[in-house]
């Protein structure tokens, strides 16, 4: 059995950061543009907007800077402070998995 997490990190009630957004923003992090990752990531850019402007707006710090005339002529960058919300999150992922793979090879004993 292959167990998978949905987990959500929430700030004051409202959750912004999960699995799928995660995603974008490694590959914005990946591609430096939000258009190529949201087509990487089969999606609208308007959806991975969206979604990228819920994550900064929730989130304690910046999490994307746009560099224009960057040293490939522009670009989206995430953040020291984004890229250790992926890893937090990635990190706490990894830990529920194996903690409900755990329980559940106890339940199956």
């Amino acid at each position: 059995m292959e167990i998978k997490s949905r987990l959500w990190i929430e700030k004051e009630g409202k959750p912004f950061i999960g699995y799928g957004r995660i995603k974008l923003l490694k590959a914005v992090d990946k591609t430096a543009s939000i258009s190529a990752a949201a087509k990487t990531l089969q999606m609208s850019y308007k959806k991975a907007w969206n979604l990228l402007n819920e994550i900064e707006t929730l989130a304690e710090q910046p999490v994307l800077v746009t560099n224009i005339g960057g040293k490939n002529g522009g670009g989206t960058e995430v953040t020291a402070y984004g890229k250790s919300l992926i890893r937090q999150f990635e990190t706490l992922n990894e830990n529920c998995i194996t903690f409900l793979d755990e329980e559940y090879k106890k339940l199956t004993l």
